[in-house]
Parts: C-alpha cells; sequence; structure tokens
C-alpha cells in the first residue's frame, strides 16, 4: 500500500483543483489496476520459467476450461481478450511448442479451431498450483461474504462498460 500513496496524494490534488473530479471513483478504478498489475507481474515471473507469458497460459486456460478443450480461434481471441493478431501469433507460438493443435473447421471452412494438447494440459496442471497460489494471495484475509459482494461488484461495473 505504500507505493499507492503517492498516486492517491496525486489524486487528491486533482480533486483540489476540480471540484467535481470523482475522487474515491477514480482512487477505486487505479486501485483496481494495481492490484491487476501486481497480480499479472507476479504471474509473468512465475511463467518465465516454463517460457510462458500470461496471455500464452491465458489461451492454454481458456481451452483447458473449454468442453473438449477445443475453441473456435475467435472464440479463444475473445475469451482471451486478445486482437485476431496478437492472438495468431501466441497461438503460432504455442503451436510451434506443441501445446496446441489447429485444423480448419468441419462446418465453416474460413473457420479454425484450436485443440489442447496432451503436452498443453500437462504444463496447465504444472503451473496451476502456482498460479492458485498467487491468487489465493492477493485475498487472502478477505472473508466469503466480502468476496461475494465484490464479485457482485465488479460484474456490475462489467454490465457497466458493455458495449
Amino acid at each position: 500500500m505504500k507505493t499507492f500513496k503517492s498516486t492517491e496524494h496525486r489524486i487528491a490534488r486533482c480533486g483540489e483543483r476540480m471540484p467535481d473530479y470523482p475522487v474515491r471513483l477514480v482512487t477505486l478504478n487505479r486501485l483496481a489496476y494495481h492490484v491487476q498489475k501486481r497480480t499479472q507481474d507476479r504471474l509473468a515471473a512465475a511463467l518465465r520459467q516454463y517460457d510462458m507469458t500470461t496471455v500464452g497460459y491465458t489461451a492454454l486456460m481458456v481451452l483447458y476450461g473449454s468442453a473438449d478443450e477445443t475453441q473456435r480461434a475467435s472464440e479463444l481471441g475473445e475469451a482471451c481478450s486478445e486482437k485476431p493478431a496478437n492472438m495468431t501469433r501466441i497461438c503460432n507460438d504455442l503451436a510451434a511448442r506443441g501445446l496446441i493443435d489447429r485444423r480448419s473447421s468441419d462446418t465453416d471452412r474460413r473457420g479454425v479451431v484450436i485443440s489442447l494438447t496432451a503436452a498443453g494440459r500437462a504444463l496447465v496442471e504444472s503451473i496451476s498450483p502456482e498460479y492458485r497460489a498467487i491468487v489465493e494471495r492477493s485475498y487472502a484475509g478477505i472473508d466469503t461474504v466480502s468476496l461475494q459482494q465484490c464479485e457482485r461488484m465488479l460484474r456490475r461495473q462489467l454490465d457497466n462498460l458493455a458495449d
């Protein structure tokens, strides 16, 4: 929290200079950003030993959690919140490492279907304990009721920002 103090001071100064500035909302927004950034930084550090990026790991996890461990390329990109060009690059890397397979869709000749390989599944399962420890650490000491309330609020924010 010490490193966030300077951010809080700048936000407060903006509030002093602009009377209608939403200090609390901006503070919450920046806190959410800092939590996400620190979590991603810790995850990235843990993934380096596997020569894996957070986006690559997310793609593998999306496949792992999908029916038949398979997704259409467009759905995988959407689930990973990545643009098609970046998703192609990520999938090229994962395919070159034997972690995913790509094939043409049986129902749409323009579509591509991506599946997790046995090597990809094994990698996900070996990384999972470290990922879990990082996520659990970020929520340590927060009771179940507060976690449920936090989830409701975040879902509401996500709904508010839906296109």
